[in-house]
């Protein structure tokens, strides 16, 4: 079985797909989380492991654009621990530090360790933790260094400068596994459906909302996102409790169908929090 995560080697996808489906999966690392999306819609892979939301800087936006117009299912979601740690050249001192390299959402969830003990450091923006520390391993300048799991040190010929450097006690990552089919009803599960309104009107989704509040539907999480389509133009995730082939799901998401101008059902899975 091929799952494909968000590469090269090394990422917390990764982790998270080996949690999901144990040490001896092939895993085959993509640069980027919509290449991952892809290679699921194309059955080049059996499965794809991306993240979509954070515990400290709330969701990934190319996760929900890869999931709303890319021809997938949500099969399952995935909560795994996320521990960061400052990697640098073995040798390489904290006070060399003038460049550190990793994805954005790592270098936000580190904030509060940069300002208080790298607060001149370069911060650069690279596609995933593991890029990060491939370059930084591959170069070996002592000035550089990158933010990611510990275990991209063994990987990539780094040392570990400082361990568990995000901000706050706890800190969790939200990952979907994506798929050609989403899952069978558990009797603990959740649903994601992406939608357009009909039209721009006050009160519009209020009663697109009062579909679920009607039938006792609890909502995990809504958000809009920008359509890319036009300026102003929004395009809403909601997340909710139940399968959609419960028989209220069902009944919510025909009333749905009648509000909307496009409404995708992105997968029922077992529900993990």
């Amino acid at each position: 079985m091929k799952v494909g995560v968000l590469g090269p080697r090394g990422t917390y996808s990764e982790l998270a797909a080996k949690k999901q489906f144990g040490e001896k999966v092939t895993i085959v690392p993509y640069p980027k989380i919509t290449d991952v999306a892809n290679a699921v819609a194309s059955k080049k892979i059996n499965f794809g492991v991306i993240p979509v939301e954070s515990l400290r800087e709330g969701s990934v936006g190319e996760a929900l654009d890869a999931i709303a117009w890319t021809d997938i299912k949500v099969h399952a979601e995935i909560v795994a621990p996320i521990s960061h740690s400052l990697l640098g050249v073995p040798g390489s001192k904290l006070v060399q530090i003038a460049q550190v390299l990793s994805h954005p959402q790592a270098l936000a969830q580190c904030r509060e360790f940069l300002r208080k003990n790298l607060p001149k450091a370069e911060l650069i923006e690279m596609t995933s933790t593991a890029k990060a520390a491939e370059q930084v391993g591959k170069l070996k300048r002592p000035h550089m260094a990158t933010i990611g799991p510990k275990a991209l040190a063994n990987l990539y010929g780094l040392e570990v400068l400082h361990d568990d450097i995000q901000s706050g006690e706890t800190n969790t990552t939200r990952f979907l596994c994506l798929a050609k089919e989403d899952s069978k009803p558990t009797g603990r599960d959740k649903t994601s459906v992406a939608f357009y309104t009909a039209q721009d009107r006050p009160g519009i989704l209020h009663e697109i909302l009062g579909e679920f509040a009607v039938r006792n539907i609890n909502l995990t999480k809504i958000e809009s996102r920008p359509s890319k389509k036009a300026l102003g133009d929004y395009l809403f995730f909601i997340d909710f409790e139940g399968h959609r082939e419960d028989a209220k799901v069902k009944e919510a998401l025909e009333g749905l169908k009648r509000k909307t101008a496009m409404l995708k059902v992105l997968g029922s899975y077992p529900r993990r929090f």
